[in-house]
């Protein structure tokens, strides 16, 4: 990827790789101590657009093209959007159990890391394109 656009590319991969594995936003007491987690469709969607977007920058891009400036414009936005949920809706790829009080979400420190790489990333490419 040319223009230096490869850091975000690669941040945007590595969150959405990260949330595939086991990201939610969404948990409730199952009964019998079980624990139901799962993705709000506002999440889902969200997820799917930048996979989808990804998908198009992988296709090919030349920064230098009008097209190629919309692709990244496109995944920033669809990485913005992603953060942005995770945070505002405190997304969690950890669960603990806490009994007859309930059950804890929260964010590890591999998770943390990753989103604030793709943060950084999308910082960085917006500096890039003014």
């Amino acid at each position: 990827m040319k223009d230096g656009f490869s850091p975000l590319f690669e941040a945007v991969k590595a969150l959405i790789t990260y949330i595939d594995e086991s990201v939610f936003d969404k948990a409730a007491a199952g009964g019998c101590a079980g624990i139901d987690c799962h993705l709000s469709d506002t999440f889902y969607n969200l997820i799917v657009n930048t996979r989808e977007t990804i998908k198009e920058v992988e296709n090919g891009l030349e920064v230098s093209t009008t097209d190629g400036k919309k692709k990244i414009f496109r995944l920033i936005e669809a990485a913005k959007a992603l953060a942005t949920h995770v945070d505002k809706e405190h997304a969690f790829d950890k669960v603990k159990n806490m009994g007859s009080v309930g059950i804890e979400t929260y964010q590890s420190e591999a998770f943390i890391e990753v989103i604030q790489k793709t943060n950084n990333a999308i910082q960085e490419a917006e500096r890039r394109l003014l």
